[in-house]
């Protein structure tokens, strides 16, 4: 193979590779552009609100009371966007003899426990008035709520990945196809020999 012949061939394959890469360095910045800046965010939002609970160092069972019903005022609550309404669940536990009913630290517009609920906390032994849910409260309301919304995130950037990646896929064969095509006629326009002469 002649040096002509050589370069055309680099020639021929050098726009599908270039479409291959272009669409590699298109994904990653997709990806990367789209997931570290959402990781990063999701966890100073975690690091704000997560807070020191080695003082809750006792368990102990509580029941709930009540629901106390009150109106969104918009700070840390998830109100019900047709009720405008939130519920704190009340818990009520006995420790050392005496009787303390502790509202929750969390707000929403939904009702976690039902009253007559048992539920499993942790108090603080130096301030048995303090008690901490590890099932509902601030950090799990906000790791769960980050859950959900990173699989939503992510369904949504994959979706214009899937797609970029099968239009590429789709260009690249077009590309071959037509090179597969030039090659032939190439190699049909070789074959002839110009010195033939049937002139007769």
């Amino acid at each position: 193979m002649d040096n002509n012949s050589y370069n055309d061939t680099k020639n021929r394959k050098n726009p599908a590779g270039i479409i291959m890469i272009a669409a590699a360095v298109v994904i990653f910045l997709v990806a990367v552009g789209g997931i570290i800046p959402f990781i990063m965010a999701k966890n100073l939002v975690g690091d704000a609100i997560r807070k020191d609970t080695t003082q809750y160092n006792v368990p102990i069972t509580a029941v709930i009371t009540e629901n106390r019903v009150r109106e969104a005022d918009g700070g840390n609550s998830i109100a019900d966007t047709k009720t405008g309404k939130v519920y704190t669940p009340v818990y009520e536990y006995e420790y050392r003899g005496k009787t303390y009913s502790v509202a929750g630290s969390v707000a929403s517009s939904e009702k976690k426990y039902e009253v007559g609920d048992k539920v499993n906390v942790f108090i603080s032994d130096a301030n048995p008035g303090k008690m901490y849910d590890p099932e509902y409260n601030p950090t799990k309301v906000i790791d769960d709520f980050g859950h959900k919304i990173s699989g939503t995130f992510i369904l949504i950037l994959v979706v214009p990945i899937i797609m970029l990646a099968v239009l590429t896929a789709f260009v690249i064969i077009i590309i071959l196809r037509a090179s597969k095509k030039n090659k032939a006629n190439n190699d049909e326009e070789n074959d002839h020999d110009p010195n033939d002469d049937y002139r007769g």
